[in-house]
């Protein structure tokens, strides 16, 4: 059997609350793959990113005195061409921001899960620990003072995606998004429902996966939404470019 033709994230472009309520989301590609600052999810603080800016000149962000969330977002299909994540704000307020989305070539053998590595190799975290001490990624890893050994990044997923009939948010994010919010191993969202708590994307420690297998050679999304947080403690030496990543098995 064949795997699926497409697989892809899409992201909520669309300006001011952008389809959330009573309008119409716009949703922009977000491939997977990419090198030279091509399909790059990229942060930054309010008003400083740039739809033409180029990879090597994007922002600094500012170490905080306290944990934060970082409060703005971009995707990149190549080095100089982005647009902002209307949406995305590190909070709850906002129910339509990302989702992933598969073609009806496809069938999944297992439920999907979503995480993020270090970097391609997909290498085991070290929670709490800073690149210094430990190799990888200081966004995966965390920090055992700021984070509480989660990683700086959290998500949370909403139902099933698609199994039988295609789940899509209409409410706010569930649960507080906290900088120590995370749950050792996989959570999974209810049917119909957010997760209650957000979650940790800390490569294989911390994750969320479907509670269900999708429905066969059926086209569908999967919704969710992501927070990342920086503290005092976060390393800059390396690896602040994790890898988003989507596992599944097919048939």
């Amino acid at each position: 059997m064949s795997d699926f033709t497409t697989i892809k994230i899409q992201c909520n472009t669309g300006s001011g609350a952008a389809g959330e309520g009573s309008g119409s989301p716009t949703w922009s590609d977000w491939a997977f793959g990419g090198s030279a600052g091509a399909n790059e999810l990229r942060f930054c603080a309010s008003g400083a990113g740039g739809a033409s800016t180029a990879s090597a000149n994007w922002p600094y962000y500012t170490l905080p005195g306290s944990t934060g969330v970082v409060p703005e977002a971009w995707i990149f299909s190549a080095d100089t061409t982005g647009l902002k994540v209307s949406t995305y704000d590190g909070t709850t307020s906002h129910y339509l921001q990302y989702r992933f989305n598969w073609d009806n070539t496809g069938t999944f053998a297992s439920a999907p899960s979503f995480t993020f590595y270090s970097d391609t190799s997909h290498a085991a975290a070290s929670p709490g620990t800073q690149p210094g001490a430990q190799s990888g990624s200081p966004i995966v890893n965390g920090h055992s003072t700021d984070t509480s050994s989660t990683a700086y990044i959290k998500a949370n997923a909403y139902g099933y995606g698609y199994s039988g009939s295609q789940q899509t948010p209409s409410s706010n994010a569930g649960g507080t998004c906290l900088v120590t919010s995370g749950t050792a191993g996989a959570v999974s969202p209810a049917t119909g429902a957010w997760l209650s708590t957000w979650q940790s994307l800390q490569a294989a420690t911390q994750y969320i996966v479907d509670a269900v297998v999708p429905t066969a050679v059926t086209a569908g999304q999967w919704n969710f939404v992501l927070a990342l947080f920086s503290g005092p403690n976060m390393s800059t030496s390396s690896g602040m470019l994790p890898v988003l990543t989507l596992s599944y098995t097919y048939v």
